[in-house]
């Protein structure tokens, strides 16, 4: 074989034009690194953990004038600068406070939010504790929260210039005080229970 064929039959990069190009099938679709990974749909304890802390930080931004809370999908383009991104996430939810609400537009976010955060499902929980966590602390999302509705757990981490340092790990029925919230105690048993 010769170097230009080879070079022909290396496959290419995904990228966000070709995002776009996708039909309209349901499916969620996402791009990690020129990756596409396609997400099936999250199962019912997923989906009423996601539900539940959507409210507590939704209604908790709203009251407090804090920013906006979106829950997946909505697009976040991370390599928003780049004029052909290949890296597209739908978290679970996340958080854009309001001095930097300009990073939202009508279709996405372009840009790292303040917060993601992910609620594992036996599909995700690998890329989610590897991929994407390698990914947001690259981009510099500065906080990360890793939610285990399985083991009831929730890993709250947070960027520094090294990259990310856990804080703490949350368990069962305790009472989790945001860094991102200091005037909000979330209580986990109500995102289990």
């Amino acid at each position: 074989m010769s170097a230009p064929q080879a070079i022909q039959s290396l496959p290419k990069a995904f990228r966000y034009s070709d995002y776009l190009k996708l039909p309209d099938d349901d499916n969620l679709y996402e791009i990690l690194r020129g990756e596409l990974v396609v997400r099936t749909s999250p199962n019912r304890v997923h989906q009423r953990c996601s539900i539940r802390l959507s409210i507590i930080l939704s209604l908790h931004a709203t009251q407090h004038d804090l920013g906006e809370v979106y829950t997946a999908p909505f697009d976040v383009i991370l390599d928003s600068e780049s004029s052909d991104p290949e890296i597209l996430v739908k978290p679970d939810l996340l958080f854009v406070s309001t001095d930097r609400l300009q990073i939202i537009t009508e279709e996405n976010v372009q840009g790292s939010p303040d917060l993601i955060v992910e609620i594992l499902s036996p599909s995700t929980a690998n890329t989610d504790r590897d991929q994407k966590f390698k990914i947001y602390q690259e981009t510099q999302v500065a906080h990360y929260w890793i939610i285990d509705p399985t083991a009831q757990t929730l890993e709250e981490y947070v960027w520094h210039p090294n990259g990310y340092s856990r804080c703490a790990l949350y368990t069962d029925n305790d009472e989790f005080p945001p860094s991102l919230f200091p005037e909000l105690a979330i209580r986990l048993e109500e995102l289990w229970s």
